[in-house]
């Protein structure tokens, strides 16, 4: 046991920096069922790397069971299998957390193996490398023997230790094992909570500038091609934050949080400036596709006034099933293969008795058909992305309730 280099989590601002100052991809290996506490561990070991500047980029690929994009706060979204199995950029993939670049695991995939032993990772090793940048890798063990490329280095996370006997399955480097503390707790309760480590989380103006120049850089030595998309019916709007607000008190005006069977993932395929492009859409899907779509007016925070309105394809009851249709449409040619965002947007405004389509969208509400026969208008992640309609459905005199979609999506 005192040949491993032990690191307990109330000394890991001190002990990590040393570790992985030199090194450019490190393999960070959880040795426990608790993946929660793995996960919480993993981003520490990120956040301290990143304390004095230097360009940090967490990947999740624990694709069995991804937990990163839940402890540092991201909604499900695309991630490493979408950008290695379907082509999304990998800019698209990042998102900066205090500091650190998170790589959420993304959709899920039939061949883990494969995107382990993807090419591509030598390639990005090396683009890390010539920017002076590091990439964790948060993998299980067989992910690690699976790896294309080879890591400067592995850091076990294990709350408990490892034995003696441990060995990791690859002629890497151990930097180390992370535990929960020094010695075994004598219990065989459950584990405490990982001790926060103090990081600096001030706000780095540029960060966004700086994720695109690392990436970019990355990717030009791994000769990755990025595809710049400017056709309208092509454009498509950025899914919209998770929120971070306080849930609001419980009010009779606002629906109960959606039921686990409630089909609340959709494919966003594009957005417009035009309401009228953007029903057209949706009624081609519908008419020639046989896929029912949403088309949801978002507003521009960065530009008052301006409306954008995405087309919304279908509604699934996981973002698996989600992924899956999201292929057949690449696969029919519906849709263009690397198009489409997976979004968790379970409301929707189910239209009054008596109104119909024709007069809904007279009166400028972006109402569709759906399969079951109801009509709905829009489709939102929280009711508080839903004031905009909102507002526009009072100020046309139309009463209607915004509910959790159940059933009635497409077969």
């Amino acid at each position: 046991m005192t040949a491993f280099r032990q690191l307990p989590l109330s000394r890991l601002g001190h002990l990590v920096p040393p570790l992985v100052d030199d090194a450019a991809l490190v393999a960070l290996m959880p040795v426990t069922d608790d993946l929660q506490w793995a996960a919480k561990a993993a981003w520490d070991i990120a956040r301290i790397a990143a304390r004095d500047g230097r360009r940090v980029a967490l990947v999740d690929l624990c694709l069995e069971h991804p937990a990163l994009h839940e402890i540092t706060g991201l909604a499900s979204t695309e991630g490493i299998v979408d950008a290695f199995e379907y082509g999304v950029s990998l800019n698209k993939a990042a998102h900066e957390v205090t500091g650190v670049f998170i790589i959420p695991a993304g959709s899920d995939t039939a061949n883990p193996a494969e995107v382990y032993g993807h090419a591509r990772w030598r390639k990005l090793h090396a683009g890390f490398r010539s920017e002076g940048a590091l990439l964790l890798a948060f993998l299980p063990a067989s992910g690690l023997a699976q790896l294309a490329a080879d890591p400067d280095g592995v850091i076990v996370l294990a709350p408990e230790g490892v034995t003696a006997e441990f060995a990791i399955g690859r002629d890497v480097p151990l930097l180390g094992v992370v535990r929960d503390r020094w010695l075994p707790s004598t219990g065989g309760g459950r584990i405490s909570p990982p001790m926060t480590v103090p990081v600096v989380a001030e706000p780095r103006r540029g960060a966004r500038v700086v994720l695109a120049a690392l990436l970019v850089a990355a990717l030009a030595v791994g000769g990755w091609a990025l595809l710049a998309r400017a056709r309208e019916s092509a454009l498509v709007a950025p899914p919209p934050p998770a929120p971070h607000t306080p849930a609001p008190a419980p009010s009779s005006r606002l629906p109960a949080p959606p039921k686990p069977d409630t089909l609340g993932w959709t494919i966003q395929l594009a957005a417009y400036a035009s309401l009228d492009k953007a029903l057209a859409h949706a009624d081609r899907l519908a008419a020639d596709a046989g896929v029912p779509a949403l088309v949801t007016p978002v507003t521009q925070s960065g530009n008052r006034g301006t409306v954008w309105y995405r087309v919304l394809a279908g509604s699934y009851a996981t973002r698996a099933a989600a992924g899956d249709a999201r292929a057949q449409l690449w696969r029919r040619g519906i849709a263009a293969e690397g198009i489409g965002d997976l979004l968790l947007a379970p409301y929707s405004y189910h239209a009054p008795a008596g109104a119909t389509l024709d007069m809904l969208r007279r009166r400028g509400l972006p109402a569709v058909r759906w399969s079951s026969g109801v009509i709905l208008v829009g489709a939102f992640a929280a009711p508080e992305q839903a004031a905009f309609t909102q507002a526009a459905l009072k100020r046309t005199g139309v009463r209607a309730n915004l509910l959790p979609r159940m059933g009635g999506g497409p077969p």
